[in-house]
């Protein structure tokens, strides 16, 4: 079916002034759907041609008028001709606003995603952390590359982001990024926390990823063994800077707690009990969930190490994730353990090897960690191999001397 679109100007004469001019209207339609907006001329009564749309003769101001309204007419076919031949659909409220630069800006995806950039960054530190920006951030930077290379685009209005290029930039963190199928997951959940705002906002008419399933693939999370722990444990480093991120991981795998909640922790965490036992209480900084775990003889003697040489207030040395994390890789490679050693891996220990394969409760190892669904602590306290020894050990005692056992 052939688009219809009509551009037509008249004057106001309802809104005729003292000085005989009166104000003069654009009017739009496409497909007969209209808009009308002012464009900021006056034309006098006099010299107005309803019918034409023109001013009438040939005087200076009439020539004035007719060049500025030949001019409007031009820019609006102008902004038509880009739409449709960029294959957009147009209305006439869109032809206006891109005539008028009204919300021009604003309605772009990465200008829309730079501003919650922004509002994401001043928050670091109070709702999120900042390896949680990092991932907002890379993924700003993924779509603009996206565009880019695959769309030959700056940037696009928000109202063309539609399924396929859901799809299609999914593709492109594959492919062109080598990101496995939970690492593309996470920037395009990311990615779709923009899209639900605009949809919700009515800046959308459909949900790019409605019918868009993100797929994650469950994994079994890494851990130190009762003997790569007991490696870091022995371990005497060389230097300074390795002994600080020794101390700080192992601090990390006797309480649970992640890079970001250990290095705001301060005195005022500690916490005595009547039992004479030392806790310490914070809250997560990720997620903001209060956390309480009793420090048993390793991290309080890494505490009382450190006491004289902190950096202000806080309890630990401080450095940088990136730098924490290449260092463990370091210290890892002189312990000859082949594992992936991040920081988030002693969080992972301590569910582990240091709690749940000694008995302690799952219930107690996810008050301790800070979770609000027991569901999420499984993930971490898996049964390891000495566990179901153990309590296969207890279970064979049990039924020692029963009709369940060699007599």
């Amino acid at each position: 079916m052939k688009s219809t679109f009509r551009i037509l100007f008249y004057g106001r004469t309802n809104e005729q002034r003292k000085d005989g001019t009166m104000p003069l209207t654009a009017r739009v339609t496409i497909n007969g759907e209209t808009v009308a907006f002012n464009i900021k001329m006056s034309v006098p009564v006099a010299i107005w041609d309803g019918k034409s749309s023109r001013a009438k003769g040939r005087s200076p101001e009439a020539t004035r008028i007719n060049r500025y309204l030949d001019s409007i007419n031009a820019r609006l076919i102008s902004i038509y001709q880009n739409f449709t031949e960029a294959g957009e659909i147009v209305t006439p409220q869109i032809l206006r606003d891109e005539f008028l630069g009204v919300g021009a800006k604003n309605t772009t995806l990465l200008t829309i995603f730079d501003e919650f950039n922004e509002r994401q960054e001043s928050l670091i530190g109070i709702d999120i952390t900042q390896s949680t920006f990092n991932k907002f951030d890379l993924t700003y930077r993924r779509l603009e590359e996206f565009l880019r290379k695959k769309r030959n685009r700056e940037d696009i209005p928000i109202r063309q982001v539609d399924r396929t290029f859901v799809l299609d930039f999914e593709a492109f963190l594959k492919v062109e990024h080598g990101l496995s199928l939970n690492s593309s997951e996470k920037l395009m959940r990311i990615f779709k926390r923009i899209t639900t705002m605009c949809f919700r906002n009515g800046m959308m008419k459909r949900d790019p990823f409605c019918d868009v399933r993100l797929k994650k693939e469950k994994k079994d999370r890494g851990y130190l063994t009762h003997q790569e722990l007991e490696l870091f444990l022995n371990y005497k480093p060389e230097n300074k800077r390795l002994e600080r991120v020794k101390d700080r991981f192992i601090f990390c795998c006797f309480t649970g707690f992640d890079f970001s909640t250990s290095s705001s922790l301060t005195p005022k965490n500690i916490v005595q009990a009547d039992d004479g036992s030392t806790w310490i209480e914070t809250h997560r900084v990720k997620t903001g969930v209060a956390s309480k775990v009793k420090l048993l003889d390793i991290p309080l003697s890494i505490l009382r190490k450190y006491e004289k040489e902190r950096t202000g207030d806080y309890l630990l040395p401080i450095i940088s994730n990136a730098k924490y994390n290449d260092y463990l890789k370091e210290i890892a490679a002189i312990l000859g353990i082949q594992k992936r050693v991040t920081s988030h891996l002693a969080r992972h220990t301590f569910a582990t090897t240091v709690t749940y394969a000694n008995g302690v409760s799952i219930e107690s190892i996810s008050k301790m960690l800070g979770h609000t669904k027991l569901a999420t602590t499984q993930i971490y306290a898996r049964i390891v191999d000495q566990t179901v020894s153990n309590e296969m050990d207890k279970l064979s005692a049990k039924l020692s001397g029963t009709s369940f056992s060699l007599q």
